[in-house]
């Protein structure tokens, strides 16, 4: 996706940079037999064959430099890679596709951690994990990635983490080892690792039929290697593609001092995912190589102070971003609370502060969700074989909105048209090559049946051409004046310059009084008296937001919205609590109640006000005592519609995500100072006029 010059925006504006064709050329001392890597708008084309017997492939393990099973040995990683059979018949050398995964070989049922007690006193041990098979990965580890990228002239390699399937070591949850594995396999491909095609043996294995320029991509745990590899700067690295990753694995299991797990999975902790993963296929009636290291995991992990430490820190990637160079393609769910917004919104806010190249595919779903197809085609083409795309000048942040927020991307037919590839419409500027557009057929009844078709090429200004014909059936049409248009959902993001959107300022806002039914969220004064809840950890938050009165919350609400409001950012807090104990939970959610009452959380914020001053220490509180506590609620980019209110909720424990202690304690805020900073397009202005009552 991606031809006269001309001054044009959206998807034509980068076609014009690329021409209609480029072939690359295969290296001087081979003679090129079959076809070559072609690239048309700027994309890569499928002209190798997609038939798997064509491919050549095959499997390796590869040394790496650490014993983190401590045999004595260097650990050695599984690894496959598929390529097409012209790497052998011509000489070819492509890139590489390259998704590295502890969880090829599948799961353990490891139990998770107890979280019904008082707050510092876990219990010592959780349930052993029973033996369970792994699955079988030799010779072939996956096959995800293939039938997309080898017929576009890429090889797809797969390497499995240490600990896991026919790989040595041990896994750790993040741990440099699992680092360094997925560098060792880039540096094989460059010519700096040995490798060699069984697991003990002395043959070695040689990657001649690759170019040594790598694009790391995957989902969740796949992804997060790939941002831990780029922390290295291990050279050939060029493109990476983090889909819902971790960039720090503090903040996956902990929150600004507090226990904290990650949504749908309460109580699990570091050394049940490393225990979860643990597949080595050597070990065939029970695990105990790598019990050593699981031990010392869960003894340093920390489930008492949930403090940051140094050994949180070796997972933390954030500290080593300044070594990433490769070009940063990143994607992220606004509603996943599984690995949650912060992760991506401070990596990529790392990327842009040192200049790497970077974009932000922010969608309105839950954990997963890659971009769509033609912005990693984009990414990969420009990143991995060098083709000037022009993918630098797009915009850098891409939005899926939600159908009622989503501004109109559509045009108008010129004339009636039928059983064609090609549409007239009056002008393109709106649409971008490799998306979705929506086309109105009419039918020879005088219905009207909608199709849709992904855009292939915008030739010019008023020209639009299909991946296949439309209203092909007898008598139908699209019909003169029909309007066409982009449809927003995950196949049409909206653009924007960055993320956050430029536009976007904070915007302070303030309590008044009657939070145990419904305070008032304003811009104007706020309360001058202090509001109590009482804890009861048993009711989740979702039922405390949506009753009417509870004394086991406080809730601050606006009035109803008069225009939609857009939040693009990170809500932040700053309140001024007393506790009636030494140990407490404090937490929070940004709430919108639909004009029926109905109420849904759209993000939350956590903090052990013991670590009021530092993730690294706590203090125990002072019962009575008024402190201020500020911290950060998880990103967010969403449009409030027009009738709902927002409010704050404040909590003491979050039932689904914090440690559960007996109920009782005691929270008391003091409206006169406590504050909510919320993100919003437009800033303050816009927000007051969306505020203000209708007359």
């Amino acid at each position: 996706m991606r031809r006269r010059v001309r001054a044009v925006t959206g998807a034509a504006a980068v076609a014009a940079l690329v021409g209609t064709a480029l072939i690359a050329t295969p290296p001087a001392t081979a003679q090129a037999q079959g076809p070559r890597p072609t690239f048309v708008n700027g994309l890569a084309q499928g002209v190798f064959s997609t038939n798997p017997a064509d491919w050549y492939s095959g499997e390796v393990w590869v040394q790496a430099p650490f014993d983190s099973d401590r045999d004595g040995q260097p650990d050695r990683i599984h690894a496959d890679f598929t390529a097409p059979r012209e790497v052998l018949t011509d000489g070819l050398q492509v890139p590489v596709i390259f998704e590295d995964s502890p969880y090829y070989a599948g799961l353990n049922d490891a139990a998770n951690w107890e979280v019904d007690h008082p707050l510092g006193r876990p219990p010592a041990d959780r349930v052993a994990t029973p033996f369970q098979a792994g699955s079988e990965t030799s010779p072939v580890i996956s096959t995800r990635y293939e039938s997309q990228w080898v017929p576009r002239g890429f090889a797809v390699v797969h390497a499995e983490s240490p600990g896991t399937g026919h790989s040595d070591g041990c896994p750790t949850s993040g741990g440099t080892n699992e680092t360094l594995a997925g560098k060792a396999v880039i540096d094989w491909l460059n010519g700096r690792a040995p490798a060699y095609t069984t697991r003990d043996g002395d043959t070695p294995a040689v990657a001649s039929w690759t170019t040594g320029k790598v694009g790391m991509m995957g989902t969740s745990y796949n992804g997060t290697i790939p941002e831990a590899v780029a922390t290295t700067g291990v050279a050939g690295l060029e493109a990476i593609v983090p889909i819902s990753a971790i960039s720090d694995w503090y903040d996956y299991y902990r929150a600004n001092g507090l226990v904290r797990a990650p949504g749908g999975f309460q109580g699990e902790d570091l050394d049940v995912l490393a225990d979860a993963v643990y597949s080595r296929l050597d070990e065939t009636t029970q695990r105990t190589i790598c019990q050593p290291v699981l031990d010392e995991l869960k003894a340093n992990q920390d489930r008492v102070t949930g403090d940051r430490s140094s050994f949180w820190q070796e997972r933390n990637y954030l500290k080593d971003v300044r070594n990433v160079h490769a070009a940063t393609l990143i994607a992220h769910g606004n509603n996943d609370f599984n690995v949650m917004t912060k992760h991506t919104a401070q990596f990529y806010d790392a990327l842009k502060k040192q200049g790497v190249p970077h974009m932000f595919y922010f969608h309105q779903g839950g954990h997963g969700g890659a971009p769509p197809d033609v912005l990693i085609n984009y990414w990969f083409t420009r990143y991995l074989y060098g083709v000037q795309n022009g993918v630098e000048q797009l915009p850098r942040s891409w939005v899926v909105r939600e159908p009622a927020s989503c501004p109109a991307r559509q045009s108008v037919v010129t004339g009636d048209q039928a059983n064609t590839a090609t549409l007239t419409v009056a002008d393109t500027s709106a649409f971008r090559i490799g998306f979705t557009l929506t086309v109105p057929q009419t039918n020879a009844n005088g219905t009207t049946t909608n199709t849709t078709r992904l855009i292939s090429d915008i030739p010019d200004a008023t020209h639009l051409v299909l991946t296949s014909a439309v209203a092909t059936g007898n008598g139908q049409k699209v019909a003169g004046g029909t309007v066409v248009n982009l449809v927003c959902g995950a196949a049409n993001p909206t653009p924007y310059a960055e993320w956050p959107d430029p536009a976007t300022t904070d915007v302070n806002l303030r309590f008044t009084p009657g939070g145990t039914t419904r305070g008032g969220l304003t811009l104007g004064k706020d309360g001058s008296i202090r509001e109590t809840l009482i804890d009861n950890p048993a009711i989740d938050a979702a039922t405390s937001a949506n009753a009417a009165a509870s004394d086991a919350r406080l809730i601050y609400q606006t009035e109803p919205l008069t225009k939609p409001v857009r939040i693009s950012g990170t809500p932040t807090v700053s309140l001024k609590v007393a506790f009636n104990t030494t140990k407490a939970n404090l937490s929070v959610a940004l709430v919108s109640y639909a004009p029926t009452g109905a109420g849904v959380i759209l993000t939350r914020g956590w903090t052990d006000p013991a670590n009021s001053d530092s993730d690294w220490h706590e203090q125990p509180l002072r019962p009575g005592a008024t402190d201020r506590y500020d911290f950060d609620l998880q990103p967010k980019d969403t449009v409030v519609p027009a009738g709902n209110r927002l409010a704050l909720m404040i909590l003491s424990t979050d039932h689904d995500f914090t440690i559960r202690p007996a109920p009782g304690t005691n929270l008391t805020l003091n409206l006169h100072g406590s504050t909510l900073n919320l993100p919003v397009v437009g800033g303050r202005s816009t927000f007051a006029s969306a505020t203000t009552p209708t007359p």
